[in-house]
């Protein structure tokens, strides 16, 4: 693995049946630095994903975090080591009936009991600093549901950020957005490169490619 790089695939191998998706894949994601993965429909890019998120177990092959073993039985597991994918159907990462600052509170409060939880005061301050450090300009006593597409996918990317992830996963999270909206998402990206995040970005758009790829792996 490369001296800087905090996830390290290599000869992942996934089948159904007799239909091998998966074919001995090897990536390296790097802190600070945005990988994008692109390919045709087929290729196996959701599966990869699938992998690495925890949702479909892997055939054959090795996954390291940080230098250490990484096979996730759910997502929750990959989650909890480190690994937060915010998938392409931007309502998955939010919660459309409640506001922004419960949205951006959710995960990290649970852990903290259900009386801190429902306490407005905590709520809000704890929105506060996830919101500050992402740089998101948003009404956080908005509801999720009365935004745009664009600022659900922020607020989606920050709460993934609320559990500090060494890997974050943008699977296709410009599909829905104009040209103006994705140019916000990206200088979210870039601020997440200065947390030093690894990023593996899903997309097969020539613009995103061109503005965030650090490093470009396709299937």
């Amino acid at each position: 693995m490369g001296a800087d790089a905090v996830f390290h695939v290599e000869g992942l191998r996934k089948s159904f049946g007799q239909n091998e998706v998966l074919g001995g894949i090897s990536l390296e994601l790097h802190s600070g630095e945005v990988t994008v993965l692109m390919g045709a429909n087929g290729a196996g890019k959701s599966t990869l994903v699938k992998i690495i998120s925890g949702v479909y177990a892997r055939g054959a092959g090795t996954m390291r975090l940080a230098g250490n073993a990484f096979d996730p039985q759910t997502p929750a597991e990959a989650i909890r080591a480190g690994v937060v994918t915010v998938h392409q159907n931007i309502n998955d990462g939010v919660v459309a009936d409640l506001d922004v600052a419960t949205n951006l509170t959710l995960d990290r409060l649970s852990g903290k009991g259900a009386s801190m939880l429902f306490k407005p005061a905590n709520v809000r301050a704890e929105a506060k600093v996830v919101a500050d450090r992402m740089g998101l300009a948003i009404d956080l006593k908005a509801r999720v549901s009365d935004l745009s597409l664009a600022d659900r996918q922020m607020v989606a990317i920050a709460r993934a950020m609320a559990h500090q992830p060494k890997v974050l996963i943008l699977d296709e999270p410009t599909s829905s957005l104009s040209s103006a909206e994705a140019d916000r998402l990206f200088s979210l990206i870039d601020r997440l490169r200065g947390h030093g995040v690894a990023i593996l970005y899903i997309s097969h758009r020539m613009s995103d490619i061109r503005r965030l790829a650090d490093r470009i792996m396709s299937m």
